[in-house]
Protein backbone atom coordinates (compact mmCIF):
# COMPACT_ATOMS: atom_id res chain seq x y z
CA UNK A 1 0.00 0.00 0.00
CA UNK A 2 2.56 2.84 0.98
CA UNK A 3 4.78 1.54 -2.13
CA UNK A 4 1.58 2.20 -4.49
CA UNK A 5 1.04 5.43 -2.57
CA UNK A 6 5.12 6.39 -3.01
CA UNK A 7 4.98 5.32 -6.89
CA UNK A 8 2.11 8.02 -7.29
CA UNK A 9 3.71 10.46 -5.68
CA UNK A 10 6.60 9.96 -8.13
CA UNK A 11 4.66 10.14 -11.20
CA UNK A 12 3.07 13.26 -9.80
CA UNK A 13 6.22 14.89 -9.34
CA UNK A 14 7.47 13.54 -12.70
CA UNK A 15 4.52 15.04 -14.28
CA UNK A 16 4.90 18.26 -12.03
CA UNK A 17 8.35 18.45 -13.52
CA UNK A 18 7.79 18.09 -17.48
CA UNK A 19 4.68 20.73 -17.00
CA UNK A 20 7.13 23.47 -15.53
CA UNK A 21 8.15 25.29 -18.94
CA UNK A 22 10.77 27.29 -17.51
CA UNK A 23 12.55 23.81 -17.93
CA UNK A 24 12.79 23.98 -21.77
CA UNK A 25 13.97 27.79 -22.15
CA UNK A 26 17.06 28.84 -21.63
CA UNK A 27 16.30 31.89 -18.67
CA UNK A 28 18.52 34.82 -20.06
CA UNK A 29 16.57 34.33 -23.57
CA UNK A 30 13.10 33.96 -21.65
CA UNK A 31 14.42 37.26 -19.70
CA UNK A 32 15.17 38.92 -22.49
CA UNK A 33 11.85 38.54 -23.88
CA UNK A 34 10.13 39.26 -20.67
CA UNK A 35 11.69 42.88 -19.97
CA UNK A 36 10.76 43.23 -23.83
CA UNK A 37 7.45 42.93 -24.29
CA UNK A 38 7.13 44.13 -20.78
CA UNK A 39 8.04 47.82 -21.97
CA UNK A 40 6.20 47.10 -25.64
CA UNK A 41 3.30 49.57 -25.92
CA UNK A 42 0.36 48.29 -28.11
CA UNK A 43 -2.31 50.50 -26.83
CA UNK A 44 -2.99 51.82 -30.32
CA UNK A 45 -3.49 47.72 -31.45
CA UNK A 46 -6.71 46.74 -30.00
CA UNK A 47 -7.03 43.37 -28.24
CA UNK A 48 -9.90 42.02 -30.30
CA UNK A 49 -9.70 38.27 -30.78
CA UNK A 50 -8.70 38.00 -34.94
CA UNK A 51 -10.63 36.76 -37.44
CA UNK A 52 -7.74 34.72 -37.76
CA UNK A 53 -7.84 30.97 -37.41
CA UNK A 54 -10.75 28.45 -35.92
CA UNK A 55 -9.99 29.32 -32.69
CA UNK A 56 -8.98 32.95 -33.06
CA UNK A 57 -6.08 34.22 -31.61
CA UNK A 58 -5.12 37.86 -30.19
CA UNK A 59 -3.97 40.25 -32.34
CA UNK A 60 -1.10 41.54 -29.97
CA UNK A 61 -0.30 38.00 -29.43
CA UNK A 62 0.44 37.63 -33.18
CA UNK A 63 2.18 40.48 -33.79
CA UNK A 64 4.64 40.14 -30.93
CA UNK A 65 5.13 36.72 -31.89
CA UNK A 66 6.45 38.26 -34.93
CA UNK A 67 8.68 40.51 -33.23
CA UNK A 68 10.29 36.93 -31.48
CA UNK A 69 10.77 35.80 -35.27
CA UNK A 70 12.45 39.22 -36.31
CA UNK A 71 14.94 38.96 -33.12
CA UNK A 72 15.11 35.09 -33.84
CA UNK A 73 16.21 36.10 -36.85
CA UNK A 74 13.88 33.66 -38.62
CA UNK A 75 13.02 34.07 -42.19
CA UNK A 76 10.37 31.68 -42.28
CA UNK A 77 6.93 31.43 -40.24
CA UNK A 78 7.59 27.64 -39.76
CA UNK A 79 10.95 28.29 -37.90
CA UNK A 80 8.72 30.75 -35.90
CA UNK A 81 5.81 28.22 -35.16
CA UNK A 82 8.17 25.44 -34.21
CA UNK A 83 10.42 27.92 -32.21
CA UNK A 84 7.18 28.90 -29.92
CA UNK A 85 6.06 25.20 -30.11
CA UNK A 86 9.00 24.13 -28.63
CA UNK A 87 9.51 26.95 -26.34
CA UNK A 88 6.00 27.04 -24.43
CA UNK A 89 7.32 29.76 -22.03
CA UNK A 90 7.98 32.11 -25.08
CA UNK A 91 4.82 31.95 -26.49
CA UNK A 92 3.00 32.59 -23.08
CA UNK A 93 4.87 36.03 -22.87
CA UNK A 94 3.94 36.41 -26.20
CA UNK A 95 0.46 36.42 -25.07
CA UNK A 96 -0.85 33.31 -26.23
CA UNK A 97 -2.73 30.19 -24.15
CA UNK A 98 -0.25 27.37 -23.99
CA UNK A 99 -3.00 25.47 -22.67
CA UNK A 100 -4.73 25.58 -26.14
CA UNK A 101 -3.05 24.93 -29.56
CA UNK A 102 -0.55 27.53 -30.84
CA UNK A 103 -1.31 29.46 -34.29
CA UNK A 104 -1.17 27.67 -37.17
CA UNK A 105 1.00 28.67 -39.99
CA UNK A 106 -1.79 29.96 -41.69
CA UNK A 107 -3.13 31.89 -39.18
CA UNK A 108 0.47 33.78 -38.53
CA UNK A 109 0.36 34.32 -42.48
CA UNK A 110 -3.28 35.64 -42.83
CA UNK A 111 -2.70 38.17 -39.93
CA UNK A 112 0.56 39.44 -41.34
CA UNK A 113 -0.94 39.95 -44.92
CA UNK A 114 -3.93 41.96 -43.03
CA UNK A 115 -2.06 43.91 -41.10
CA UNK A 116 -2.68 47.63 -42.03
CA UNK A 117 0.94 49.48 -42.41
CA UNK A 118 -0.77 52.31 -40.14
CA UNK A 119 -0.96 50.16 -36.99
CA UNK A 120 2.43 49.47 -37.84
CA UNK A 121 3.46 53.27 -37.62
CA UNK A 122 1.86 54.01 -35.28
CA UNK A 123 3.39 51.44 -32.83
CA UNK A 124 6.94 52.67 -34.12
CA UNK A 125 5.66 56.10 -33.21
CA UNK A 126 4.65 54.95 -29.50
CA UNK A 127 7.89 52.82 -28.76
CA UNK A 128 10.30 56.02 -30.07
CA UNK A 129 8.31 58.71 -27.70
CA UNK A 130 8.44 55.94 -25.24
CA UNK A 131 12.26 55.58 -25.64
CA UNK A 132 12.97 59.49 -25.81
CA UNK A 133 10.90 59.84 -22.63
CA UNK A 134 13.46 57.41 -20.89
CA UNK A 135 16.62 59.22 -22.82
CA UNK A 136 17.33 56.19 -24.45
CA UNK A 137 17.34 58.33 -27.96
CA UNK A 138 18.71 61.67 -28.20
CA UNK A 139 17.02 64.05 -30.98
CA UNK A 140 19.24 66.56 -30.52
CA UNK A 141 20.76 65.68 -33.81
CA UNK A 142 18.96 64.19 -37.00
CA UNK A 143 21.57 61.66 -39.09
CA UNK A 144 21.05 61.49 -42.81
CA UNK A 145 22.48 59.02 -45.14
CA UNK A 146 23.75 60.13 -48.19
CA UNK A 147 24.99 57.70 -50.03
CA UNK A 148 23.40 57.18 -53.68
CA UNK A 149 21.37 54.58 -54.70
CA UNK A 150 21.93 52.93 -58.28
CA UNK A 151 18.59 52.12 -59.72
CA UNK A 152 18.55 50.13 -62.73
CA UNK A 153 16.19 52.32 -64.93
CA UNK A 154 16.03 53.22 -68.85
CA UNK A 155 15.97 56.96 -67.77
CA UNK A 156 20.03 56.75 -66.87
CA UNK A 157 20.81 54.20 -68.59
CA UNK A 158 23.97 55.01 -70.72
CA UNK A 159 23.29 51.62 -72.89
CA UNK A 160 19.30 52.50 -73.19
CA UNK A 161 18.13 53.23 -76.72
CA UNK A 162 15.47 56.27 -75.10
CA UNK A 163 15.36 59.27 -76.83
CA UNK A 164 16.04 62.25 -74.37
CA UNK A 165 16.89 59.70 -71.70
CA UNK A 166 19.10 63.14 -69.69
CA UNK A 167 16.85 65.63 -70.44
CA UNK A 168 15.77 67.13 -66.91
CA UNK A 169 12.49 67.12 -67.73
CA UNK A 170 12.13 63.55 -68.43
CA UNK A 171 11.02 61.69 -65.23
CA UNK A 172 10.27 58.44 -64.41
CA UNK A 173 6.43 58.41 -63.97
CA UNK A 174 6.85 56.40 -61.04
CA UNK A 175 8.76 57.99 -58.37
CA UNK A 176 7.99 62.13 -58.59
CA UNK A 177 11.24 62.96 -56.87
CA UNK A 178 13.62 61.50 -58.72
CA UNK A 179 16.08 63.60 -60.28
CA UNK A 180 19.18 62.64 -62.81
CA UNK A 181 22.28 62.91 -61.07
CA UNK A 182 26.09 62.36 -61.73
CA UNK A 183 27.99 60.07 -59.07
CA UNK A 184 31.39 61.35 -58.43
CA UNK A 185 32.68 57.92 -58.17
CA UNK A 186 32.83 55.19 -60.38
CA UNK A 187 32.41 51.07 -58.95
CA UNK A 188 34.66 49.06 -59.07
Amino acid sequence: MQQNIRKELIVIYRQELFDDIRLFTSQPKAKFYDELFLHLDLSCMDNAISASGRKGYSKQALFVAFIVMKCEGFAQITDLRDYLENNRLIAYYCGFDITKPLPSYWTYDRFIRELDNKVLQEVMRKQVGKLMKLGIIDTSFIGLDSTPIVANTSHNNPKSFRKNKFKKDNQPKSDKDCRLGAHGFQPA
